[in-house]
């Protein structure tokens, strides 16, 4: 028992630690951040590509994976080369084994705009206190780019 309560501590210690570390990480790595983000909204519409057939998402997966190449690219980056998060890594497995149709639509559209949403949290809040001037243009590029991509998600959501 006291084995047990003290490993738990330790999770819990742990976990406690990341969380903290998260909310004290403010914007300062937006390079970091963006990417990484971007590199999931990449390869969730590269799948989505190979597993849908509605045109309407095609289309959209299409205009992500372009958009990701255009701000990795403006970021100095290689695009499709940053990891996955954990979480965005485990929702991306489920994307995997999801049959194509319309649940495998449903998902892919739930991820993109809850990603999206991340994508504008970050760029807007980089644009308000960011220090670097070229991240800062690639945030202002983005905005409006994130927002449009979220109406059409929106739209989106009704009919996959």
């Amino acid at each position: 028992m006291e084995r047990r309560s003290f490993l738990l501590a330790l999770v819990g210690a742990g976990l406690a630690g990341r969380v903290a570390e998260a909310r004290l990480a403010p914007v300062a790595d937006f390079r970091t951040q963006d990417l990484v983000g971007g590199e999931f909204a990449m390869r969730s519409s590269r799948l989505a590509l190979s597993k849908t057939r509605n045109p309407d998402i095609m289309n959209f997966a299409n205009a992500e994976i372009a958009e990701q190449v255009q701000v990795a690219s403006a970021l100095g980056a290689v695009p499709g080369t940053a990891p996955l998060r954990a979480d965005h890594a485990a929702i991306f497995t489920r994307l995997e084994v999801v049959p194509a149709g319309s649940s495998f639509d449903a998902m892919y559209v739930k991820g993109q705009i809850a990603g999206h949403r991340e994508l504008l949290a970050l760029n807007s809040s980089y644009l308000r206190t960011g220090g670097n001037p070229q991240d800062q243009s690639v945030a202002q590029m983005s905005l409006p780019i994130i927002q449009r991509h979220l109406a059409i998600l929106n739209g989106l959501r009704n009919i996959a």
